[in-house]
């Protein structure tokens, strides 16, 4: 992990949202399958669990979990754009923070 808690944060997230796209993809193929259980991925859970002491992230690890409830079809695609669109500000998010620190190391070139 880095030092900067922001960068490792959101790793982690993108991390999380990769697997939740993997796990609805998979909700959505086995939609018709008898007895299949629907599964989800646990990051959210833990970062709301971690302890107001805790200075490191290294204890938190997405990992995919049977779901508590059902879900149809349309409810795993309504999940796959909110997923999208939380990875698109995720990433929008990094970019502008990888931007600010290389203006910090760079400096502003313009004469």
């Amino acid at each position: 992990m880095s030092q900067d808690t922001i960068i490792d944060l959101v790793s982690l997230a993108l991390d999380a949202a990769l697997m939740r796209q993997t796990a609805i993809a998979n909700n959505i193929a086995n939609a018709n399958t008898r007895d299949y259980q629907t599964i989800e991925v646990n990051f959210e859970q833990q970062l709301s669990n971690l302890p107001s002491d805790e200075s490191t992230l290294s204890i938190i690890k997405p990992f995919y979990e049977p779901s508590n409830t059902y879900s149809s079809i349309d409810e795993q695609l309504a999940l796959e754009v909110k997923n999208a669109t939380h990875f698109r500000a995720l990433i929008k998010g990094l970019n502008h923070k990888l931007a600010i620190m290389k203006l910090a190391v760079q400096g502003n070139n313009q004469s």
